[in-house]
């Protein structure tokens, strides 16, 4: 019969003991710590909880660094949605960069429901999405509101879906400048501005704008007017006297942009996506490739519950200065 194997921690509890003096540090040490030291690893005692909790760190690592764009998928389809005020374009551009990056992505539908907003974010998103268009098939599916702003990016679409009842149209641009003094003079309070030239401190809201003034912002404003007319003309293959017919700030339904030729079709946003995997080539029925959800906790819950977009109140109360705004 086989003798029993010998405890290995009490074998080096009792090493120590025997080989060192009475005061040794090592002889000290309980055997119940020696025999910590000495057991297998934990990947050996509980392999399902380590290797099960491997797979979810790396699952977890993948998710931070390929989060749920798609990038690295294949022949997909992608959404872009242009939604409310156009205050700011960044997240946007990051969005249609990556999708003019990922050779997955066959095609882009672009989903409209603006009233525009600031004239260098409407115009910088029409720039980007034009730029895709150069690439591969972009679609535009307009929802209740295209106007302006929102016009201006549908502008890049290769062909170009309105509802009957859209709003469109809507071709200028304004300028707001408040007007506060009165309010100050009653409060007793006023401010003096020293500048360096004549029209350094136009459109402040401090004081009213003198004819100096007001030709010279009048001028800015004409030549993004003819910014905004260029585009429409160069996005409908139009000539530009006849979008500059059409750049009278009036609105149209979709049913008129039909006939002045500022959409393709009527159609909603399935025939938009229709036509977008037919010319593509890819099976309409598989998920489009959405951005990830920005924004905090709060800003996601009141824009899904209550349809109250914090990040865009926010822009709208920031600083007082005017804006060119392509908005309706």
């Amino acid at each position: 019969m086989t003798p029993p194997l010998a405890d290995p921690a009490a074998s080096l509890q009792k090493a120590p003991q025997a080989d060192c003096a009475m005061g040794c540090p090592l002889a000290q040490i309980p055997a119940s710590i020696w025999r910590s030291l000495l057991r297998p690893p934990f990947r050996r005692r509980h392999p399902l909880l380590f290797w099960g909790g491997l797979v979810l760190l790396l699952l977890s690592l993948g998710y931070a660094f390929f989060p749920e764009d798609g990038l690295g998928s294949h022949d997909r389809l992608a959404l872009v949605t242009v939604r409310g005020p156009i205050l700011s374009a960044e997240p946007t551009l990051d969005w249609v960069r990556k999708l003019e990056r990922n050779a997955g992505v066959k095609g882009v539908l672009v989903r409209v429901d603006s009233p525009g907003g600031g004239a260098a974010a409407s115009q910088e998103i029409y720039t980007a999405l034009a730029r895709l268009a150069e690439k591969k098939p972009v679609v535009v599916s307009m929802g209740s509101l295209a106007a302006s702003g929102g016009l201006m990016v549908s502008m890049a679409g290769r062909r170009v879906f309105a509802n009957p009842s859209t709003v469109t149209g809507s071709i200028g641009v304004r300028m707001d400048i408040p007007q506060i003094q009165g309010l100050l003079q009653k409060l007793g309070l006023g401010q003096e501005t020293l500048t360096t030239a004549p029209y350094k401190d136009a459109g402040s809201y401090l004081r009213p704008l003198t004819p100096e003034q007001r030709r010279y912002l009048t001028d800015v404003l004409e030549d993004m007017h003819r910014q905004f007319v260029s585009i429409v003309a160069q996005g409908r293959h139009m000539p530009v006297d006849k979008a500059a017919a059409l750049a009278n700030g009036k609105i149209y339904t979709g049913r008129e942009a039909l006939d002045l030729g500022l959409v393709d079709a009527l159609g909603d946003r399935h025939d938009a996506l229709e036509w977008l995997a037919k010319e593509c080539q890819v099976s309409a029925q598989r998920p489009l490739l959405a951005p990830p959800e920005r924004g905090s906790w709060l800003s996601r819950t009141l824009k899904t519950w209550l349809g109250l977009n914090v990040d865009a109140v926010a822009g709208l109360a920031d600083g007082g200065a005017p804006a060119f705004l392509y908005q309706f």
